[in-house]
């Protein structure tokens, strides 16, 4: 995700990046977002966006 020029991706973007299957990317998002070190929002019922929090 740092490497993004977007303040947010998705998971197809993580799993190009990364050269993943998507639903592993997703999967590994997810455990992210459960750990509290991803936010995620969704865009359109089909558009999940994932990004990194900002420390207070």
């Amino acid at each position: 995700m740092h490497e993004s020029e977007f303040p947010a991706v998705t998971a197809r973007w993580m799993a190009d990046t990364l050269e993943i299957e998507r639903p592993t990317a997703h999967r590994r998002l997810e455990g992210l977002q459960e750990d509290g070190a991803v936010e995620r929002g969704k865009l359109s019922p089909r558009v999940v966006i994932w990004w990194i929090p900002e420390k207070e």
